[in-house]
């Protein structure tokens, strides 16, 4: 791998991903290595500079690091350029105000996106493909600065072998269990997926909601609605993104329908309430110690003065004020 720091020029794209080593939807350490190994190489054929920047969140206690076996699964692969922040797990119980949550995605995404690098900045999961559209996107270099681009998320059938993924396998139609459309204005359907958009402007809209921490479902989907109420375009990229199975969630839905508070992702009704956010200037954890390993890891040890207050309905705002004070 390469060495944070290693390359003086900003990479054109950095990619965002999280996880932990808990065996999320069964082997999800395998799934994750190799939707890495496929992105990596195509990104590099198509000759578009990027970074990985893996995030773990409420690591597993007595297991070890995600972040670690991440380190060896590429240690001799050279032209990987990856770094890793592992999250103190004090964190998870400091912000959250929902007990049922056991990882909080997009709190733990803001900490990549804090710390991108890369001129656009794609965050998305660890069970995501590219696709040949989206890579020649990328390798035209025709992503306009200000705008919010979305893909739409391609499902493969369970019953399908993906131990070995390949174009053949992604891109046969009779592979694909369910295609997650996208529409304007909001494109929001399966938005966690796929949301590109320049460093810049990411940091301007100071990333995913982390004021309504209840819940973790449809901050995917609140992030566009945030956009559209600040003025950023969202387009369709024109092209997908396969993802290996429907997921776990729309595997547990249904049985949490008669008791959604319950559920391990939150209420899924609050998206109805249509308001947007402001994060504060600590967002992404920006004011978290960091501790660098000699792997290159960094750490982000627990201090009281990165968490933000446990109630700040000041930063919660409807579409309309925000589109009024942008005018």
């Amino acid at each position: 791998m390469i060495p944070a720091g290693a390359r003086s020029a900003p990479p054109y794209l950095t990619i965002i991903v999280t996880g932990r080593n808990d065996d999320f939807g069964g082997d999800f350490n395998g799934r994750f290595f190799q939707a890495l190994h496929f992105n990596h190489q195509q990104l590099a054929a198509a000759d578009v500079t990027h970074e990985f920047v893996f995030v773990e969140w409420r690591p597993i206690d007595k297991r070890p690091l995600l972040a670690s076996l991440l380190a060896d699964e590429f240690a001799e692969l050279k032209s990987l350029p990856l770094r890793s922040y592992v999250v103190d797990p004090a964190y998870h119980d400091a912000l959250s105000l929902n007990p049922r949550l056991q990882f909080q995605e997009f709190i733990a995404k803001n900490v990549g996106l804090r710390r991108a690098r890369g001129e656009f900045v794609l965050t998305t999961n660890t069970d995501i493909y590219l696709s040949r559209g989206v890579i020649d996107c990328l390798q035209r270099r025709t992503l306009e600065h200000g705008v919010l681009y979305r893909a739409a998320r391609h499902d493969l059938r369970p019953d399908r072998d993906v131990s070995a993924v390949d174009w053949d396998l992604l891109e046969d139609e009779r592979n694909c269990e369910v295609v997650n459309r996208i529409k304007p204005p909001l494109f929001t359907n399966a938005s966690g997926d796929f949301l590109l958009l320049d460093c810049k402007t990411s940091h301007r809209l100071r990333g995913f909601n982390e004021v309504y921490r209840v819940a973790k479902i449809h901050i995917d989907g609140n992030f566009c609605l945030k956009a559209h109420a600040s003025s950023v375009p969202i387009v369709d990229i024109g092209a997908p993104v396969y993802h290996v199975g429907r997921g776990t969630f729309h595997a547990q839905k249904g049985m949490y329908r008669a008791r959604p508070g319950e559920a391990p992702w939150g209420d899924m009704r609050w998206r109805k309430s249509g308001v947007v956010y402001d994060n504060g200037d600590g967002w992404g954890l920006g004011l978290a110690p960091e501790r660098v390993n000699d792997r290159g890891t960094t750490f982000l040890t627990f201090d009281w003065h990165a968490v933000g207050p446990m109630v700040d309905l000041g930063r919660v705002v409807s579409p309309r004020q925000r589109q009024e004070r942008a005018s």
